[in-house]
């Protein structure tokens, strides 16, 4: 074999290596949804593509049988030449060259490019497959060699469990939002949705101070006074005390009692049945069972089956797409309001988490689940306006409270707020 015969032949198993690696990078890359939408867009290909990734294992063994054998071909022509022209010793440094070479040219180049063109790729790797697939005698050895790696597929499955985390998909997702593939609002809702399976119902419901309650003695028309005045539409019904709900009543039934000239009725001739849920149920479970129940407000009771709040299905839809406000809602003091430079005015029930998500804050949320519920732990005792406790580099001030409520606290991050003096002292 001459030398430039030996060329040819290494520059086209080169080739032949490119296109490997591309079409494998691809159809390990690409899912079944995304070849699923490709049929619908009617791409060449893309059917038998979906009916390949059935068995993902089948339809790679052909292009792996392909590429090792290339590879090693390559080797072994790369150490005659090599050994002919200057001596076996220097067999073993050609060949690391060799590796170096491939790993840039057949491996990191075309596998990133098949990634970036995945749509067009895939197809005509699944036709390789299949044409390689056709071959004798591979006809016959690849299937026993694509039932072993669909085995171990299988197997790693079943050990590893879900195919991508939650933190893949919050990456992939903030990716395709840099990229622009997604619009930042879609990027913040699937980011809301995967918080989603982590969030129990103690965390987005309304609690029991702010719940608009009623006695069953209350008459008709003052439990519609009480309800227009807080503009709700629905409220517990108890009977001895607000642990001990017996029903929820809505505004619409005491409506339609007021025409009959019943106004002066208990209120409790129009509850209906009350759902109760625990504080821990996952707000994701809640959600599915609600859509099958005719009700949209759920009372929460905590540990000793007291009431702990209520949560509405308007509740956990904001959970998705943020605050839903009509024309009868009451405008509320925002949660969290900034002031100055490492200074912020905080509304006591704002969740710890999300005020760690907004000022990128790490404050502990293991024991509570609000900012005043951490104030609280801190300090011991009922806070009073101007107490104070210091958390993982903030200053917590109490600014107002309402009964042993804390409604407004001064969040005060300390290096920040020293930094913007000493510039303001360096400019005077």
């Amino acid at each position: 074999m001459t030398d430039a015969v030996a060329l040819l032949i290494g520059l086209a198993l080169i080739a032949l290596l490119i296109g490997l690696a591309a079409a494998e990078s691809a159809l390990n890359g690409i899912s079944r949804s995304r070849a699923e939408a490709l049929e619908e867009d009617d791409v060449h290909g893309a059917a038998e593509l979906v009916d390949d990734l059935a068995d993902r294992g089948r339809l790679l063994a052909p292009i792996l049988a392909l590429s090792l054998s290339a590879q090693l071909t390559l080797g072994a022509l790369v150490a005659i030449v090599v050994e002919r022209r200057f001596g076996i010793v220097w067999i073993p440094l050609a060949i690391a060259v060799l590796v170096c070479i491939m790993v840039v040219i057949s491996e990191s180049v075309p596998k990133t490019w098949a990634m970036r063109n995945i749509d067009r790729v895939a197809p005509s790797a699944a036709r390789i497959s299949r044409g390689v697939r056709a071959v004798p005698p591979l006809r016959w050895i690849l299937p026993l060699l694509g039932w072993l790696g669909s085995f171990i597929l299988r197997r790693t499955a079943r050990s590893s469990g879900a195919v991508a985390s939650e933190e893949e998909i919050v990456a992939i997702t903030d990716a395709a939002v840099a990229a622009e593939v997604l619009d930042r609002d879609e990027g913040e809702i699937i980011q809301s949705i995967v918080d989603f399976g982590d969030t129990i119902v103690r965390e987005v419901m309304v609690p029991r101070p702010d719940v608009l309650a009623a006695s069953s003695d209350t008459t008709i028309d003052d439990a519609i006074a009480m309800m227009v005045e807080r503009g709700v539409s629905r409220m517990p019904i108890y009977s001895t005390d607000i642990d001990d709900v017996r029903g929820v009543v809505h505004i619409k039934d005491l409506f339609a009692r007021v025409q009959r000239g019943r106004g002066s009725h208990f209120v409790s001739i129009a509850q209906r049945k009350a759902v109760f849920v625990p504080e821990t149920k996952r707000a994701a479970d809640l959600l599915r069972e609600l859509k099958g129940v005719p009700t949209s407000q759920v009372v929460v009771i905590d540990e000793y089956g007291g009431m702990a709040g209520i949560v509405t299905l308007e509740d956990l839809i904001e959970e998705f797409i943020g605050e839903i406000v009509d024309e009868f809602d009451a405008v509320e003091e925002p949660l969290l309001e900034p002031l100055q430079a490492g200074e912020w005015l905080v509304h006591g029930r704002i969740p710890i988490d999300e005020f760690n998500e907004l000022i990128d804050a790490d404050l502990p949320d293991d024991d509570w689940d609000t900012l005043g519920g951490l104030i609280f732990d801190g300090l011991g005792h009922v806070p009073e306006v101007g107490e104070s406790i210091t958390a993982e580099g903030f200053t917590l001030t109490v600014e107002a409270v309402e009964g042993r409520r804390i409604t407004r606290v001064r969040a005060v991050r300390a290096g920040e707020v020293a930094e913007e003096k000493a510039e303001l002292a360096n400019h005077d």
